[in-house]
């Protein structure tokens, strides 16, 4: 018995031995192949880097002589690049790219069964802007891998068709991350807005709410109109703060009756505190009584947020916050604004004394405005002449 736990124990020795010997030989080949992936590198990446330097304007021809080895091992670095320049050096990396065969090569490598390969032909044809290869890019958005349908997002917005909005937001159901999405969509542009209003009556809260998401970051100023009958109508609490999320970053007049009812009591406070955030975005002065009243509010987060958005919407806006903290009676300290309201505190209307907490919201704002106010002009410096000349 003695003997057999012997040898159970050199052989399990010698496996790990074994095992470890392995490990380290794999290290040592992958160092080396870095390395030398890396010599290879070294060249075509200053030729690389001086290209894009000078917008393409000379050097694609040491580009095109470079070895099918050396592109190799540099490829990955000059797909990273194309994703990053613009203009003239992007158009210039392009014809590179598509002279070498890169794009005809990612296009047979979209359907390789390594995801890798997948994720990676995606990304190059992507930043290439490979319009014909748009339907091979939205079939992997119901990619078995994440990391594949996330990469196809982002080349999708690449590519910049706005045939793309419709499987875009589609694929939120596969799922794939919604803010993805909605900067894929932000980022391909106007030409999506009409299918971006009519998801916004589609049945899933998500993609509404994505589809609001993207209206407010394109800054389709002329869907307000449907954003505010959403808003009045949507059930679903994230929808309704995605609505007044976009409407703060779309702004306009008929922007500020719908935000104004979303603040009011009923509401949920996060959605009461998104839309005061969303009046100080926009900078609408004409909600400075209602937000001044929302100071007093028993709700923290919507107090806090009335009393910023009245510093940001400018001087009218701090001269409520003036008023209230400068009412006769609240000389000296106050109460921490981050505490709960006393018992005797209360929401008042205009014309009353406002509570301690609504005077600390007020001052807290005010001091945030001076210590982020531009700085005054220096005085002028050297003698000041009186403008007098004698006779």
């Amino acid at each position: 018995m003695q003997t057999a736990v012997t040898i159970a124990i050199l052989v399990l020795a010698g496996a790990i031995v074994i095992l470890g010997g392995a490990a380290a030989l794999v290290r040592v080949v992958r160092t080396l192949r870095q390395r030398r992936q890396d010599r290879l590198a070294a060249a075509p990446r200053k030729a690389l880097l001086a290209f894009v330097a000078d917008s393409g304007e000379s050097g694609a021809d040491e580009l095109l002589a470079i070895s099918p080895r050396a592109w190799q091992a540099v490829e990955p670095v000059a797909v990273d690049m194309l994703g990053k320049v613009r203009g003239d050096a992007h158009r210039a990396l392009t014809e590179v790219f598509e002279r070498r065969g890169v794009g005809d090569r990612a296009l047979t490598q979209l359907t390789s069964s390594d995801p890798v390969r997948r994720a990676r032909a995606a990304e190059t044809l992507g930043h290439l802007r490979r319009l014909h290869a748009l339907p091979q890019i939205c079939a992997l958005l119901d990619d078995r891998q994440p990391d594949v349908r996330v990469v196809a997002v982002r080349a999708l917005g690449g590519i910049g068709e706005p045939a793309a909005a419709g499987p875009l937001l589609a694929a939120l159901t596969r799922p794939v991350p919604a803010h993805l999405v909605a900067h894929a969509l932000a980022r391909i542009g106007a030409g999506t807005v009409p299918t971006l209003e009519a998801a916004l009556s589609q049945p899933e809260p998500l993609v509404r709410a994505t589809a609001l998401d993207a209206l407010g970051l394109i800054g389709a100023t002329g869907s307000v109109s449907a954003i505010n009958d959403l808003l009045h109508d949507e059930a679903d609490a994230e929808v309704r703060l995605a609505a007044v999320r976009a409407l703060g970053r779309l702004g306009g007049r008929s922007a500020v009756a719908p935000l104004l009812a979303a603040t009011r009591p009923g509401n949920p406070d996060t959605l009461r505190a998104a839309a005061a955030r969303a009046l100080g975005d926009i900078g609408a002065a004409a909600a400075g009584k209602e937000l001044a009243l929302l100071l007093a509010d028993p709700a923290y987060p919507v107090a806090h947020e009335a009393a910023q958005a009245l510093r940001r919407i400018g001087p009218a806006g701090l001269a409520h916050l003036t008023a209230i903290a400068e009412t006769p009676g609240t000389e000296g300290p106050v109460e921490d604004v981050s505490g709960v309201l006393h018992a005797t505190d209360s929401v008042v209307g205009l014309g009353e004394t406002p509570p301690s907490v609504a005077v600390a919201h007020a001052r807290q704002a005010l001091a945030l405005a001076a210590l982020t106010a531009p700085p005054a002009p220096a005085p002028p410096t050297g003698p000041v002449r009186s403008g007098l000349t004698r006779r």
